[in-house]
């Protein structure tokens, strides 16, 4: 009998000769590091989601595809809006690389790194966001099914249109209009 390699076991999933994971922890060197990375990948992707995106990369790039996803996933927690490429193009990978770090070692990747006005860790989950009142009522008929009110449109006759555009012939003429690209 093998022993589960410490993705599988944290995932509580059952390993065998050809794992996925397996390959893909290979670059992390502590047993701890390894389980809190796909622990962290897991609840950011969702164990499925995170399995099949390394399943549906080639055999050889597991591992980089592995690694990159860490990299996107704590990105994208210090930097919601443009993830780890944000940070790399506006000079502040370290950030990404401290959030890495910080998962590695199992504490929060925004503990350190993030500035005082992000997010608490908890409103990061989408899942776990309620849904904000718009306001909006519906409008029921009298038999109670919802009522969806239609764009009234109405014809103008040819003398009223004149009269709010008196400028403008009563006759119909010809606009010739062009477009070009242009770069301003």
């Amino acid at each position: 009998m093998k022993i589960s390699c410490n993705g599988c076991r944290i995932l509580r999933k059952g390993c065998n000769d050809d794992c996925v994971i397996r390959p893909c922890l290979q670059w992390i060197n502590s047993p701890e590091s390894q389980a809190n990375a796909t622990l962290f990948l897991a609840k950011f992707y969702g164990r499925t989601g995170l399995l099949n995106l390394i399943t549906a990369a080639p055999k050889n790039l597991a591992p980089a595809v592995f690694r990159s996803l860490l990299y996107e996933a704590c990105g994208r927690i210090v930097n919601p809006a443009y993830g780890s490429m944000g940070l790399f193009w506006t000079g502040q990978w370290a950030r990404c690389e401290a959030a890495v770090r910080a998962v590695l070692m199992g504490s929060k990747p925004n503990d350190e790194v993030a500035p005082f006005h992000s997010p608490s860790w908890g409103s990061c989950d989408i899942r776990h966001v309620p849904r904000l009142n718009t306001g909006l009522v519906d409008v029921r008929d009298r038999t109670g099914k919802i009522f969806k009110p239609q764009p009234r449109v109405a014809l103008l006759e040819s003398d009223v249109l004149s009269q709010i555009q008196p400028n403008r012939a009563t006759k119909e003429t010809e606009i010739n209009l062009e477009l070009s690209l242009g770069f301003h």
